[in-house]
């Protein structure tokens, strides 16, 4: 169904995504691709690309999603991944994937002694050989990859690539600036790897319409189109929250009812989402706050942007400083630029800022 929650695992309830789904299958296949990218903000269709695309793979897999972890170590993630390797090559141990899938689509049958099965690195090399000997490959997948950088699990990624040819390495992230720093940092592990990038954008206007109509008629609804257009104005073309709206007026039969459902409920997570990167930001919390309540009704320049949080606080500020602040919250993924403007790219984000404004009063100049 278009409207299911969760990340879809079948190609017939992923919409609009033919192109890049062929793409990965193919570069899944391809010889001369090592690595593989999924790039897109929260809730525009990463996670159940990545998961159609690895069950029409036709080869094994590992699939690893960091959001099922609160905190983990380096230590405890090794674990995981020892343990979701013996569970596809047959080891002893007996293993139950709860927070790692892993798939064997052909069976990997290997013979291991007990010391062998406690190192995920040598089962790793043994599921390459093992690749290499039956011409095919093996996937390991790596869901909101940015996380890794929390841990140092790239340097044994870029060990992967370089060493083990038969192994595909698949990274999908939201929080863009973070992810393509595992690239793109002269000092990171994996820098200056080739790598091919797909990237996912929000749907536009038709595609939004055509979606809710396709979804609604998949579940027997007859939606006037009055209420469908409201629901693309307001959620701008982000999948995972007219997933959200289609699925709660499904339930409730109210397609009014559901948006302002959809909203509330949206804004909860949004909230929640932004909390987890303020709790790390220190005495510069209030900072991004403001900053992002600048940005709550409309594009701006930085200029603009600086001239505001200036008058806000009451004092002079760096150039420096107010980059900084813009520049990780756009590797976050909170804030987008785009041709010299600074903008809130989730309208559900934008609509708990302006809530949040109306709340504290914020008061900006005009001019």
């Amino acid at each position: 169904m278009l409207f299911s929650a969760g990340p879809k695992e079948q190609r017939k309830d992923l919409y609009n995504f033919e192109n890049e789904l062929e793409r990965l299958i193919h570069a899944y296949h391809d010889n001369l691709v090592r690595l593989i990218v999924i790039k897109g903000l929260r809730r525009t269709g990463k996670s159940s690309l990545l998961r159609v695309s690895l069950n029409e793979s036709g080869l094994n897999y590992i699939l690893i999603d960091m959001r099922e972890f609160d905190i983990i170590s380096r230590s405890e993630l090794y674990e995981y991944l020892r343990k979701a390797l013996l569970s596809i090559v047959g080891g002893k141990m007996k293993y139950l994937a709860d927070k790692v899938r892993a798939l064997s689509v052909v069976g990997i049958k290997l013979e291991l002694e007990k010391e062998e099965q406690d190192d995920y690195r040598y089962l790793m090399r043994k599921v390459n050989d093992w690749a290499k000997q039956h011409n095919t490959y093996f996937i390991l997948a790596i869901d909101e990859a940015q996380e890794l950088a929390k841990i140092g699990f790239s340097r044994y990624l870029a060990f992967i690539y370089d060493n083990l040819s038969r192994i595909k390495i698949v990274l999908a992230g939201s929080q863009v600036g973070v992810l393509n720093k595992l690239f793109e940092d002269p000092e990171a592990p994996l820098f200056g790897r080739a790598r091919e990038e797909i990237s996912l954008s929000r749907f536009n206007k038709v595609q939004s319409i055509d979606f809710l109509k396709k979804g609604f008629a998949e579940v027997g609804l007859d939606i006037p189109d009055k209420y469908i257009n409201n629901a693309v104005t307001y959620l701008d073309g982000i999948v995972g929250w007219l997933v959200m709206y289609g699925f709660i007026a499904y339930q409730t039969g109210d397609p009014e009812l559901a948006l302002e459902q959809a909203v509330n409920d949206g804004m909860k997570l949004v909230k929640n989402e932004l909390n987890k990167f303020l709790e790390t930001r220190g005495i510069g919390k209030q900072r991004y706050l403001t900053i992002l309540k600048i940005l709550g009704d409309r594009k701006r320049r930085w200029k603009e942007i600086k001239k505001l949080l200036e008058f806000e606080e009451g004092k002079r500020l760096g150039n420096n400083q107010v980059s900084h602040y813009l520049n990780e919250l756009v590797k976050y993924g909170i804030v987008m630029k785009k041709d010299a403007f600074y903008y809130l790219p989730d309208p559900i984000l934008q609509q708990a800022v302006l809530k949040a404004v109306s709340y504290t009063h914020l008061t900006l100049p005009t001019n």
